[in-house]
C-alpha cells in the first residue's frame, strides 16, 4: 500500500471514528434529557453537597478517574490505541480537576 492509500483509509476511520462518539454524544444528552423530563435531578460536580450516596464532588471525581483508568487499560490492551488516547484526554482533565494545583493526584 501506498503512504497516500495509507493516509486515505486512517482518514476514513478517523471520520467514522467521530461519526459514531457525535452520535453517541447525541444518544447521551437525550437520554440525559429524558431522565429530567421524567423529574430525576442531576447534581453539579462542582457542588459541594454530597450526592445520593453520600459521595463529595473530590470523591466522585476519583472514581470516574479510577473507571476511566481501567478503560484505558481495556483498550491498551486490545491495541486500541486511539481510543486509550482519548480517554487519556478524559483522564488529564480529571486529574488537573483532583490537583487543583495541589499535587495530590
Amino acid at each position: 500500500m501506498k503512504d497516500d492509500a495509507i493516509e486515505k483509509l486512517a482518514q476514513l476511520l478517523f471520520d467514522k471514528i467521530m461519526e459514531k462518539q457525535e452520535q453517541a454524544d447525541l444518544d447521551y444528552a437525550d437520554q440525559i434529557q429524558k431522565l429530567v423530563s421524567q423529574g430525576y435531578t442531576i447534581s453539579d460536580i462542582t457542588s459541594n453537597k454530597k450526592d445520593e450516596l453520600g459521595l463529595n464532588p473530590e470523591e466522585r471525581l476519583v472514581g470516574e478517574l479510577a473507571r476511566l483508568q481501567t478503560i484505558m487499560m481495556i483498550f491498551e490492551d486490545r491495541e486500541e490505541y486511539e481510543k486509550a488516547a482519548m480517554i487519556q484526554k478524559k483522564i488529564e482533565v480529571i486529574n488537573f480537576k483532583l490537583n487543583n494545583g495541589s499535587g495530590k493526584y
